[in-house]
């Protein structure tokens, strides 16, 4: 584990080439930030792809999004990622599914996006 804490887990998914962050439960500011930093981190260190496992998922505060546009997808972008996986479920589609595509649509200015209801779907 690359990092941890009681919000999310990084992680190099090595057998995928892959940087996953696993979201655990609904994080703000510092909380949502440190993670999302540290799988920066990572993704500047590896030529990986990106995923999210947003099965937890969870509304994000204005300041976060803003964060999130103007800095950390900018930033992502000048590493080797190509593609983002949302790894999503019906359930939590259906509860954050206009969230989920606000993010898509700005994720989709820089990388491929593909979603999946599973790990185990997450492809090359």
């Amino acid at each position: 584990m690359y990092f941890t804490s009681e919000y999310a887990d990084v992680q190099l998914w090595k057998e995928k080439n892959k940087v996953l962050l696993t979201w655990k439960k609904e994080a703000k500011y510092d909380n949502y930030r440190k993670p999302a930093t540290a799988a920066l981190e990572l993704l500047r260190e590896h030529n990986f792809d990106f995923v999210i496992d947003a099965r937890k998922g969870f509304e994000d505060e204005k300041e976060d999004v803003e964060w999130g546009f103007s800095f950390l997808l900018p930033e992502i972008a000048k590493t080797g990622c190509k593609t983002v996986w949302f790894i999503m479920t019906q359930v939590n589609e259906d509860t954050i599914g206009d969230e989920m595509d606000m993010w898509t649509a700005e994720f989709m200015k820089y990388f491929a996006v593909k979603k999946v209801d599973s790990p185990e779907k997450v492809g090359d």
